[in-house]
């Protein structure tokens, strides 16, 4: 079944201003035509609030233009005959081109359409008022859209702000769809709440490049948690403020193995700010296909040869079928002696009998990072999101969690909640959690730092 998006405010909202539109004209004796008024206010009203107020005045000076124009092309044609009609329309369009410069010369490009409505507006409308109160009477009527439109964008319920929260989001599986990617309405609201000061970041197993080929319009500030924990990453700097990796002695242990049992892997180390991926000869066309299918990113940087001595070994990356990764798995576990490693396998890209096996730093974990932001940060309190294992640890550390609807069976165990869908369902409830209304309660959990699980 396909993403069906949901109706959002702007088109309730567009709906309510027009319906206002409807009941001036009736309560000013109906007298009036109040499709200019409703056009007015489908055309001026914004995703944005902060937008509307400049919006609504260039559509007011647009209006102006057209009613000028409007006027003198309305005056025109009264000299044109009836039998001639024609030459009317030919004076109409012609009028088009100084309304479309004049908002050109007077750098208001946004108010061209509006313009052009009133022009004909103007000039098509046949009554027995003179040109001069046409394009008074449509101008004023279309300034009451363009108010209107403006009042209702501006107009909204009471709310508070809780500036404490830190809210967390895991990605693939949560905020990030694999069919539907991340939908309008979520960057919509994340961006209206982000602007409004929000403390949001994401948490990911992916690269810091791999995020950014996927985030889209998204106007996160915060730095992200990317590689299952390993770093921080700040992506405005494109800078990495903490990266907790390999020991140079584990990299060179697992790098002698895995060349031993000629195995190919790659290797992702930090160094100054660049994530370098080192690889040699493949070994299977499973590790050729992801190469080849990643190697065309601008976020990427695939080295072929030795990785140098400096930089931070982040993590291994292996493509092998899934015996082969049980052995390497019971082997490096052996020659582990400090428990300094982690495995973390991955089936969601690749065929039945392979995988994607992934050597960290035990440490390297979402929680720890989460943590590690936190004490950079205002905010005391976390909640998070998360739909797979690798989120499980930070959804345990939250004050309060929630899994997604599809979510595996051990990151629902680790919520306190969960979720009727992912991607829109984990924004609304951001939303209400970050803005409430006035005489909402927050969830007790955020009150008292107390979890109770319940069934969703």
């Amino acid at each position: 079944m396909g993403y069906f998006p949901r109706i959002g405010m702007r088109m309730i909202k567009t709906a309510i201003a027009v319906a206002i539109c409807f009941l001036i004209s009736n309560l000013t004796g109906g007298d009036g035509k109040p499709i200019f008024s409703a056009i007015a206010a489908i055309i001026c009203m914004q995703p944005y609030v902060e937008h509307s107020v400049d919006v609504a005045f260039n559509r007011v000076i647009g209006t102006v233009i057209g009613a000028v124009f409007g006027l003198l092309a309305g005056t025109l044609m009264l000299e044109v005959p009836d039998k001639y009609e024609y030459l009317r329309y030919l004076v109409i369009s012609l009028a088009i081109i100084p309304v479309l410069y004049t908002t050109v010369v007077l750098k208001k490009p946004g108010a061209s359409a509006l313009a052009g409505v009133v022009l004909l507006s103007i000039t098509l409308t046949h009554d027995s008022a003179s040109p001069f109160m046409n394009a008074v009477n449509r101008s004023v009527e279309t300034i009451v859209g363009i108010l209107v439109s403006l009042g209702v964008n501006m107009a909204h319920l009471p709310r508070r702000r809780e500036k404490d929260f830190l809210f967390v989001s895991g990605f693939d599986g949560a905020l990030y769809g694999e069919k539907t990617g991340i939908t309008p309405y979520c960057i919509f609201e994340l961006n209206q709440l982000l602007r409004d000061g929000m403390a949001f970041t994401i948490a990911t197993e992916r690269t810091p490049a791999s995020l950014m080929a996927d985030l889209g319009e998204i106007h996160i500030t915060l730095p992200v948690i990317a590689m299952d924990g390993a770093v921080l990453y700040d992506m405005k700097e494109k800078r990495y403020l903490a990266c907790l990796g390999l020991s140079k002695e584990m990299t060179t242990k697992i790098e002698d193995f895995l060349s031993q049992q000629n195995l190919h892997y790659f290797l992702n180390v930090v160094w100054q700010d660049v994530l370098l991926i080192y690889y040699h000869d493949f070994r299977n066309e499973e590790e050729e296909k992801l190469y080849q299918k990643l190697r065309l990113s601008p976020y990427r940087n695939y080295v072929y040869g030795e990785r140098p001595e400096e930089g931070q070994e982040v993590y291994f990356l292996l493509v092998v079928k899934d015996k082969v990764a049980d052995f390497v798995m019971e082997k490096l576990g052996e020659i582990d002696t400090e428990g300094e490693l982690q495995f973390l396998r991955d089936k969601s890209e690749t065929p039945t009998d392979y995988c994607h096996l992934k050597i960290y730093h035990k440490n390297a974990t979402k929680e720890y990072m989460m943590n590690k932001l936190l004490e950079t940060m205002p905010q005391k309190k976390t909640v998070v999101f998360g739909s797979n294992r690798n989120d499980v640890s930070m959804m345990k550390a939250a004050d309060l969690s929630f899994a997604t609807v599809d979510a595996t069976e051990d990151a629902v165990e680790a919520s306190t909640y969960q979720l009727r869908g992912h991607g829109d369902s984990i924004v609304r409830t951001i939303f209400h959690l970050y803005e409430p209304l006035l005489w909402k309660s927050l969830p007790k959990e955020l009150k008292s730092g107390i979890k109770k699980k319940v069934d969703g």
